[in-house]
Formats: C-alpha cells, sequence, structure tokens
C-alpha cells in the first residue's frame, strides 16, 4: 500500500531545497534519521552542509524515566539525557551500493580515506547509516548502520562494509546495539574497576577442574543464593529462579548461556560493590493486585570495568529486574489521588559484556 500521508515539515532537511531527485531521497533519509531516534526516545540534531565534514548529525542518547509519584501521568515522564552522543554519516540512493550480499551491503564513499581520517580523530563514536531510498509518494522505512571507527568495516577495494543485522528502525529491539557504539564514549571512563585476579567473600572464578561448567555454576549460585546479595544503593537483591531461568531459557543460544555462567563470579562482585546503575527499560506489562495496587517492572543496569587475570579488561554490564508496587492513598479525595510506593523488589537477571555486541540480554 503506498503512504500517501502529507509529508511532515521535518521531512524537509534544514539548508536543501527538495530540487532535485538526489536532494529528496537526501532530505527523506535525514528525515527517517530524525523519526527513528524520536522513536526510541532520543534526539538528533543535524549540522548544516557547510559543516559537516563527513558528518550529518548528531544522535542524543536519552533513556525514560517514571515519575514515582505520578506513575501514570505520561507527562511527567521524562526522557533524561545519558551523556551518549554518536556521530552519523546518513547516505541513501541505489547509487552508493557497490554490491549486495545475502547479510551485508559494500557501501562506497566518495573521498573515503579522507574522511576515515576525520571519522578516527572525533572523540566520539562514528556511524555510517544507510537509508534505502523510496520513490515518490512513499517514506523510508529501512535503514542500516555500521561502526565507522572499526578497521572490520572498511574492505580493501575501498567501501564500507554494512552488516544488515545492525537494523536501523523504529523497534526497541534495534536501539540496544546502536546505543552500544557509545558505550566506551559515555560510560567507561567512569566506570568502577573490579579485579577479579584478588579473593572475595566468593569464589573470584568457578571450579570447573572437577565439574563441568553447568554443574560449577550451579554450585556457584546456590552458593551465591545462600549467602545473599546486597548493592549499597538498591539495598537487597534476590538470587533465585528468576535469574537462573532467564539465563538458561530454552532458546538462547549455548556460547550465550556459557557466557553467562562464566560471568556470574564478576556479577556478584559488582552487586556487592558498584554503587552507580541505570535504567535500560521499562517492562511492558503490570501487574494488578486484588486489593487495588499495581506493580511496574523495570530493567536495570549495574555496569564495571573488569580487570581479568588471563585476558583484557572489559565492561561487565549485571542486569537487575526491578518490580515496585504503588497504590493510592486511602484518606486522599477526589480526583487526585495521592500514590503512595508501597514496596519493591529487585532479583538478579542476566550478566553480560557490552563490548561483545550481544543481540538480548
Amino acid at each position: 500500500m503506498i503512504n500517501c500521508l502529507p509529508v511532515p515539515l521535518c521531512m524537509i532537511r534544514k539548508g536543501i531545497k527538495v530540487t532535485s531527485e538526489s536532494n529528496r531521497i537526501s532530505a527523506a533519509s535525514i528525515a527517517y534519521t530524525d523519526l527513528v531516534c524520536r522513536a526510541w526516545g532520543w534526539s538528533w540534531s543535524e549540522m548544516g552542509q557547510a559543516d559537516d565534514d563527513g558528518i550529518d548529525g548528531l544522535a542524543y542518547l536519552r533513556t525514560m524515566e517514571l515519575n514515582a509519584k505520578k506513575p501514570t501521568d505520561r507527562r511527567s515522564w521524562k526522557h533524561q539525557f545519558t551523556g551518549g552522543l554518536i556521530h552519523v554519516q546518513v547516505k541513501s540512493g541505489a547509487s552508493y551500493v557497490a554490491s549486495q550480499h545475502h547479510d551485508y551491503l559494500e557501501i562506497k564513499i566518495a573521498n573515503l580515506e579522507k574522511k576515515r581520517e576525520l571519522w578516527l580523530k572525533s572523540s566520539l563514536p562514528v556511524a555510517l547509516l544507510y537509508v534505502k531510498e523510496e520513490p515518490l509518494g512513499k517514506y523510508p522505512s529501512k535503514g542500516w548502520w555500521a561502526d565507522l571507527k572499526s578497521a572490520d568495516s572498511y574492505t580493501a577495494s575501498g567501501t564500507v562494509i554494512v552488516p544488515l543485522k545492525n537494523r536501523f528502525q523504529a523497534g526497541l529491539e534495534c536501539r540496544r546495539p546502536f546505543s552500544r557504539l557509545a558505550t566506551g564514549q559515555h560510560r567507561q571512563l567512569g566506570l568502577t574497576e573490579i579485579d577479579m585476579s584478588k579473593p572475595g567473600g566468593l569464589p573470584h572464578k568457578l571450579n570447573t577442574l572437577k565439574r563441568g561448567l553447568k554443574l560449577a555454576a550451579r554450585d556457584f549460585y546456590r552458593q551465591w543464593k545462600s549467602e545473599g546479595a546486597t548493592n549499597p544503593k538498591l539495598g537487597k537483591i534476590v538470587i533465585n529462579r528468576t535469574g537462573w531461568s532467564h539465563m538458561t531459557r530454552v532458546g538462547r543460544p549455548i556460547s550465550r548461556i556459557q557466557t553467562s555462567f562464566e560471568l556470574l563470579p564478576a556479577a556478584a562482585r559488582i552487586i556487592a560493590t558498584v554503587k552507580t546503575w541505570q535504567i535500560l527499560r521499562r517492562g511492558e506489562k503490570e501487574r494488578t493486585f486484588p486489593d487495588g495496587s499495581w506493580a511496574i517492572y523495570d530493567y536495570l543496569g549495574v555496569s564495571a570495568m573488569v580487570k581479568w587475570p588471563a585476558r583484557e579488561a572489559s565492561e561487565v554490564m549485571v542486569i537487575l529486574r526491578r518490580q515496585t508496587i504503588f497504590g493510592e492513598d486511602s484518606a486522599s479525595k477526589g480526583t487526585n489521588k495521592k500514590i503512595n510506593v508501597l514496596g519493591s523488589t529487585t532479583w538478579f537477571y542476566s550478566v553480560y559484556e557490552p563490548g561483545r555486541r550481544k543481540r538480548k540480554i
């Protein structure tokens, strides 16, 4: 079905008059970038043509924070800037595609080596975004990205590899992989260091010499559950089947399950030590109780830079699942009833290394 909706003002690229077909395609691709960023709750700032220097704009990473006092009032929900920024070079049009394969595109860019020097000099992550062009009467609906600071993104023939798995679309499942470009830029400098070569209250590694990885991980998990877990800021963290079942769920690749097992000792140390955390996303479902109260779920990330005995240091993120129960104040009257927080529970949910570009937590 052809999309014949009126073209919004954001479809007109700043500084460009849509007087040619190439200008229309370019303006539409920039507008598409802006629309996807807005769908993710982010901000997009376009750079003028005279000053772009191989960069078309800047994506500002934001995260949504609920107002605990007014959890149902969407006007009070805020999209707070995380400090993450990503420079973006946008390309659109079949003329940029040097070749197409079943899992990637090769994109040709004029003066690539000169622009690559500029991208590498940037203190921010830089992404190439290729937006599939659409004919008159339709908006762009597909885009893919590549990390322009990675040597793996370049070919010997002078093109840029854009993996088709790196989708740039409005769905929230596309947001996390793209946001990881900014992981080192906006988090690593301030991360707490955890040294796993030093002993702690729990074993610093799994005992896999006498038992297999899964059994060793289960032994560690039981010991962790028995001793309990407390975070300096979030308080008690429940270690039970919630986390184990999520990590070992049916359909999850074996390699990811094994990685989560190996990271369990680091996860325990991170929870016990790190004082900072961030809201990753809100759960899709709410739960209501017979007494009229209700629960909202969100997912928290607690990160640290972990020093390993036998490999390079890496960022490790622990995922927590939090349930917050709200209820109306029975003493308040009228339509503006006061909402109280009745309690909260936080569970260990998962652990992973963001630098490994995993698609799901």
